[in-house]
């Protein structure tokens, strides 16, 4: 016969858990980015021929 007080215990354990967690007030914010994201770095003529040699296109 299943023990229905240990289930019920391990389900009301489970919910107060799930409460706890969603009540944080951390869920609710995101912190502010300190730095701005960063500018994608340029290629040169070089490494763009670099690039298309390793990829297969180019000038063959």
């Amino acid at each position: 016969m299943i023990d229905y007080f240990a289930l019920g215990l391990t389900h009301v354990l489970i919910v107060i858990a799930l409460l706890r967690i969603f009540a944080r007030a951390q869920l609710d914010r995101e912190d502010e980015l300190v730095d701005p994201p960063a500018e994608p770095a340029r290629v040169t003529p070089r490494e763009a021929r670099r690039q298309r040699r390793r990829k297969g296109g180019g000038d063959a």
